[in-house]
C-alpha cells in the first residue's frame, strides 16, 4: 500500500502534485493500491477544497484505489491514544500552550487526575519519552480531543498497511515520530522510507492549470526534474510507469524553470493530434487544429494560442486607415464562390476589383487574422480556414 495525503488547510502545489505522483508511479509499477487519504483535521479546513483536490487529480490522470478522510478515523484515533494512556506509553499533561511538558504532569497520581477531570481543566495526551530515540515527549491528542498530524498519520498508516512511505526530505522528524508511535503499538513491520528533492517554489497547480500549461506537460517537468536519467525528454505519464526507477531520483532540491516548462508545454501541445488540441479551443476539426499548431512556433500556452485563434474569428474592425479596402473584398467575398488556394482567391479578387496586390494581401490578413504583424504566412492560415471564410471576414 502506498498513500498520498494532501490536506484541506491549504492549495495543492506542484510539489504536493510531485509526491502523488511518485507514490501513484511506484504503486503501479509493483501492483499495489494507491490510497488519497485528506487530511482534514488540521485548521483552517477549507470547506470544498477535498473535491478540488480530488478534480486536480483526476485532471492528472491519478486514479486512487480508494479514498478517504482522516476525519472519519476520529473515534479510532481517540481509542488508540486511549489505549496508549492505560498501558502507561502516554499521559495527561496540563501543560497546554507548550511544546513540552513543563511540569511532572507523568507523575499525577489517580486523585490528581481525578480533579482535573472534575474541575473540567484542560488537558492534552502526550505519548512518554523515549531515550533510546532521542525523542521527548510530544502532544497525541490536543485539548479537543483531536490527534495531532504526527499521530493520526501514525495510527492510519497502520490501517492501512502501508508498506512504502515516500516523502519529502523535510519529513525525516515528522516520520522518525511516527515510527515511535507505531512501535508503541507493537506494530514493527518494516517500512520502506524513499525521501524527494523538494520544489523550491511554492506554486500552486492551479495557478499552472490557469496559465496554460496542460497536466501532460506537468508531470514530464517534475519527472525530468527529479529524475537523473530518463530515456528520453519528453514523455506520457504511462511511458513513464515503464521506466521509472526510484534508484535514480536527484537529492538536490529544484527551482521551478516556467521556460522549460513552456518548452515541454508546447511539445506536449505539438504531440496530440490536430482534432484533440482543437477541442481545447472550442471545436472538433483538424483543420483548426492544425491552425493552432502554425502558432506554436512563437506560442506555448493555452491562453497565448487562445488569443490567436479568437483574433481570427472576432469581429473584424473596419474603422481604420484600411477599412475602405477591406470593405472592398469583403463584399467580394460574400458573392464569391468556394475557393481552395489562396493564390487563386487574390486572383479572383484582383479580377473583381481596382486594388493593388499589396492593397489585396494586407486587407486580407487583417480581414483573417486582425493583425498587420502576425508573422504567419497567410496562405498557411488560408489553408485551414477556408471552410470558415465567411464567419471568419464578417
Amino acid at each position: 500500500m502506498l498513500r498520498f495525503m494532501p490536506s484541506t488547510s491549504r492549495d495543492m502545489t506542484l510539489d504536493d502534485l510531485k509526491i502523488a505522483l511518485v507514490n501513484y508511479i511506484v504503486a503501479q509499477q509493483k501492483n499495489s493500491h494507491f490510497i488519497l487519504r485528506i487530511l482534514d483535521t488540521q485548521s483552517p479546513n477549507i470547506e470544498g477544497k477535498d473535491s478540488e483536490i480530488v478534480q486536480i487529480l483526476e485532471k492528472f490522470a491519478i486514479k486512487d484505489d480508494r479514498r478517504y478522510h482522516q476525519s472519519e478515523h476520529l473515534s479510532l484515533h481517540q481509542k488508540l491514544a486511549i489505549q496508549l494512556l492505560e498501558e502507561k506509553k502516554a499521559f495527561i499533561c496540563t501543560c497546554i500552550d507548550s511544546n513540552k511538558c513543563l511540569n511532572q504532569c507523568h507523575l499525577y497520581t489517580q486523585q490528581e487526575l481525578s480533579q482535573i477531570k472534575n474541575n473540567n481543566k484542560d488537558f492534552i495526551i502526550r505519548i512518554k519519552s523515549s531515550q533510546e530515540r532521542e525523542i521527548s515527549s510530544f502532544t497525541i491528542l490536543d485539548k479537543n480531543n483531536k490527534p495531532t498530524y504526527n499521530f493520526a498519520i501514525a495510527c492510519d498508516d497502520i490501517i492501512d498497511d502501508i508498506e512504502i512511505n515516500i516523502s519529502n526530505q523535510q519529513d525525516r522528524e515528522n516520520i522518525k515520530k511516527e515510527e515511535y508511535i507505531q512501535q508503541c503499538f507493537n506494530f514493527n513491520k518494516t517500512v520502506t522510507k524513499i525521501y524527494l528533492p523538494i520544489f523550491l517554489d511554492d506554486t500552486k497547480l492551479q495557478t499552472l492549470l490557469e496559465q496554460g500549461f496542460i497536466p501532460d506537460a506537468i508531470i514530464n517537468y517534475i519527472l525530468i526534474s527529479i529524475c537523473n536519467d530518463t530515456p528520453k525528454e519528453i514523455f506520457t505519464l504511462p511511458e513513464a510507469i515503464q521506466w521509472f526507477q526510484i534508484e535514480k531520483l536527484s537529492q538536490n532540491d529544484i527551482k521551478l524553470n516556467i521556460e522549460t516548462l513552456k518548452n515541454i508545454n508546447k511539445q506536449h501541445l505539438l504531440n496530440l493530434n490536430n482534432k484533440t488540441l482543437s477541442k481545447i479551443f472550442g471545436f472538433a476539426d483538424d483543420d483548426i487544429g492544425a491552425l493552432v499548431k502554425l502558432y506554436l512556433e512563437k506560442y506555448s500556452t493555452i491562453p497565448e494560442l487562445e488569443k490567436q485563434i479568437k483574433a481570427i474569428f472576432a469581429p473584424k474592425n473596419l474603422d481604420n486607415q484600411f477599412g475602405q479596402h477591406m470593405r472592398i473584398v469583403q463584399n467580394i467575398l460574400f458573392e464569391a464562390p468556394f475557393i481552395d488556394e489562396y493564390n487563386e482567391l487574390k486572383a479572383y479578387i484582383l479580377n473583381h476589383s481596382d486594388l493593388t496586390d499589396e492593397e489585396i494581401e494586407i486587407s486580407l490578413k487583417l480581414l483573417l487574422t486582425n493583425n498587420l504583424d502576425d508573422d504567419i504566412e497567410i496562405s498557411h492560415i488560408y489553408k485551414h480556414i477556408k471552410t470558415y471564410l465567411l464567419e471568419v471576414i464578417s
